[in-house]
């Protein structure tokens, strides 16, 4: 965040247009071509990282990252859609998905659900409701589950978690999980393409539009989200804690 302001305080095309508003500033500069190959570096690494700890059950989102790879991608070679660079870049974002999948895979054959009283936010994170549905996908589907999983937020890690516990063989589960990729991956590449082909002209007509009343809205309903899953988060929490009680209980 700090080198887009810095950006938006040094970008000639910027300073030329004082009287637009901050938020037309800020769409130029990320729509800006020769913005972003000077801050390639950077956002590919911003990616990377991201990609990976989500991969290893961190609550971190893989649709934004991947879009925003398919977007710096385009703008990188200059608004022209390359093949050969669609695909260099689907195996740049592919390999610390893959990375942090088969470490939750490691943790699973080798820790088991022990590994939940290591780490706090994976009590969370593995839950006996999200255990019990993906055992459930396991049992119906085998090693597809893994496929299943990769399509679906919320229980990729549990997925992966629960193959390495099963003792799925490794070389079956890499091979659904990197189908599930890619299956999945270039769907949200694909729309990182068509923002930086048809985005911009958008954003400026809705800023001229409603002004920035619509990104307060957006921001205000993004952070509603976010503190009701906060609540839910710790609704599971305190139900998984009562559902021990009762296990010790029996026990």
């Amino acid at each position: 965040m700090t080198f887009l302001l810095a950006a938006l305080l040094t970008n000639p095309a910027i300073e030329q247009s004082q009287s637009t508003s901050f938020f037309h500033n800020l769409i130029t500069t990320v729509f800006d071509a020769n913005w972003n190959v000077e801050h390639r570096l950077i956002i590919w690494a911003v990616i990377v990282v991201v990609l990976f700890l989500s991969g290893v059950g961190l609550p971190l989102p893989e649709d934004i990252p991947l879009t925003l790879a398919g977007f710096t991608a385009i703008k990188q070679a200059q608004d022209e859609f390359i093949l050969w660079h669609y695909i260099l870049v689907f195996s740049l974002v592919a390999t610390p998905i893959l990375l942090g999948d088969i470490i939750a895979y490691t943790w699973g054959k080798r820790y088991g659900l022990s590994i939940r009283d290591r780490f706090h936010f994976l009590r969370r994170v593995l839950s006996d409701k999200r255990l019990a549905k993906v055992q459930r996908w396991f049992g119906r589907y085998g090693a597809f589950a893994v496929f299943l999983g990769r399509q679906m937020a919320g229980v990729r890690f549990v997925t992966f978690f629960t193959a390495g516990s099963m003792r799925v063989p490794l070389p079956k589960f890499i091979l659904f999980d990197f189908f599930g990729c890619a299956i999945s991956v270039p769907v949200w590449l694909t729309l990182g393409v068509l923002a930086s082909r048809y985005g911009q002209d958008w954003l400026h007509q809705a800023i001229d539009k409603v002004g920035r009343g619509f990104f307060i809205g957006v921001l205000s309903i993004v952070l509603i989200l976010l503190i009701i899953a906060k609540i839910r988060q710790k609704g599971d929490s305190t139900g998984n804690s009562k559902l021990a009680k009762v296990h010790d209980q029996v026990d």
